[in-house]
C-alpha cells in the first residue's frame, strides 16, 4: 500500500499516507505465512525454514527513512509521470533521479539498490522481528542444525 504504484492510484494516498486495504490484506498472508512457516518446521524433521518479514522492513525504512540515509520515500526514481512516479513501468524513455541511493524506491513497484541493501543486511543479521527462527547468518553457521 506504499508502492509509488499504489499510491498512485488510489487517491487517500497522500502525504505519508499509505493505501490501507492492501497494506491489511498483506499484514493477513503475512501472519499465516508466519504461523505455517513456524508449523512446518515443527512437523517437517529436518527441515529449516526462516521467515523473512521484509513488508515490515520495507514499512519501517518507509516510515523512518532519513535514518536510513534516504530523502524520498514515496515516489520512484525511475519514472515517467505522475505525482509519484507510479503509473508507467521505468523503461527506456523513464527520466532517472539524479541520486539513486536518495530513494526507497527504485520503480513503481521495486525498493531501490540502497534500500536492498539494507534489506540484505537485516535478514542476514537482523532478530526474530525482521526474520525467524533466526537469521540467515544464524541459519548458516547452524549448517542444518534444529533451530534454537
Amino acid at each position: 500500500g506504499c508502492t509509488p504504484y499504489l499510491r498512485e492510484v488510489y487517491p487517500s494516498a497522500t502525504g505519508d499516507n499509505c493505501v490501507d486495504f492492501p497494506n491489511q490484506l498483506a499484514g493477513h498472508y503475512n501472519g499465516r505465512l508466519r504461523d505455517l512457516v513456524a508449523e512446518l518446521n515443527t512437523n517437517l524433521e529436518g527441515a529449516v525454514l526462516v521467515y523473512a518479514d521484509v513488508y515490515r522492513i520495507v514499512t519501517e525504512i518507509i516510515r523512518d527513512h532519513g535514518s536510513y540515509g534516504f530523502d524520498v520515500a514515496d515516489s520512484a526514481c525511475c519514472f515517467v509521470n505522475g505525482r509519484y512516479g507510479g503509473f508507467i513501468p521505468c523503461g527506456p524513455s523513464s527520466a532517472v533521479c539524479a541520486d539513486r541511493s536518495k530513494y526507497v524506491f527504485w520503480d513503481p513497484y521495486h525498493p531501490s539498490d540502497a534500500a536492498n541493501v539494507v534489506i540484505a543486511e537485516r535478514l542476514l543479521g537482523g532478530g526474530l522481528d525482521d526474520i525467524s527462527p533466526m537469521n540467515v547468518r544464524q541459519l548458516v553457521d547452524a549448517g542444518g542444525a534444529d533451530p534454537p
